[in-house]
């Protein structure tokens, strides 16, 4: 086993004990059970194809929740693209190197602490960075944030089902990436996690699916990728349309209650 160079370990040191400052101050985002209990949690993604409204289980997938309320909440959606279209499979978003005009990094994005970190603990990571920097260390602003894997046994990966894509092959590596299927692929079951159902707008991703595709680019590229134009969350039915009322009493009930 190689041993760490004394530079290098020092500098691991630093950003252990950093870090360990870092997960005893600084609150993360709330566990989605402060927005359980509130009646159905909703998110309205407008897209310039359409808008795609999916209801969320907080009590399913709680942190993939709260992640995924508050990237919404700080606009870290609107602009991004579904970068990746494949017909009988998903329509894949969410991330924000797709924001740019270079679709080659398309994919490979995601948020970073200071994105998934709430004003006080934006203080408190400012502050710590700042001690770094007077040893002259670099700061922690840049570290990805990754979500640990929230597996359930009692849903499916189905048409219409909102999960999270991941990172790399860990299966603790998601991010802001979400996809939602356009067929049943159970197969994607117990390697992402499920964290929401489509009430309505189906067609839309099935429109988007079948967009022109990047020859060359891999599978799935999209050519001219749908926007997200916002991305809104909407806590009971009050401010749903009246289409979308209608869609969400007739969606099955096993799937608005999802434990």
């Amino acid at each position: 086993m190689h041993s760490i160079p004394v530079v290098n370990r020092a500098h691991w040191l630093a950003l252990t004990l950093a870090l360990a400052g870092l997960l005893i101050v600084l609150p993360l985002l709330n566990p989605s059970g402060a927005l359980a209990g509130k009646g159905p949690l909703f998110a309205r993604c407008d897209t310039d194809s359409g808008s795609i409204l999916v209801v969320l289980y907080p009590e399913l997938a709680p942190n993939h929740v709260a992640n995924f309320v508050h990237l919404a909440r700080t606009d870290f959606y609107n602009g991004t693209k579904f970068h990746r279209v494949i017909p009988d499979f998903m329509i894949q978003g969410g991330d924000p190197n797709s924001k740019d005009m270079d679709p080659r990094n398309d994919g490979q994005g995601g948020p970073l602490l200071v994105d998934v970190l709430d004003k006080e603990g934006l203080a408190a990571l400012e502050k710590l960075n700042g001690k770094l920097d007077k040893q002259g260390y670099q700061g922690l602003g840049d570290i990805s944030a990754n979500l640990k894997a929230e597996f359930s046994r009692t849903v499916n990966h189905l048409r219409g089902t909102l999960s999270m894509a991941r990172g790399g092959h860990s299966v603790d590596s998601a991010g802001s990436q979400f996809f939602i299927c356009v067929s049943d692929k159970t197969h994607l079951d117990g390697q992402y996690t499920i964290f929401g159902f489509t009430v309505s707008g189906m067609q839309v991703a099935d429109k988007i699916v079948f967009g022109e595709k990047r020859p060359g680019a891999g599978q799935g590229a999209a050519a001219n990728p749908v926007v997200i134009k916002k991305m809104t969350i909407i806590e009971g039915t009050g401010d749903l349309s009246a289409d979308e009322k209608a869609a969400w009493e007739a969606l099955p009930a096993a799937r608005k209650n999802v434990k």
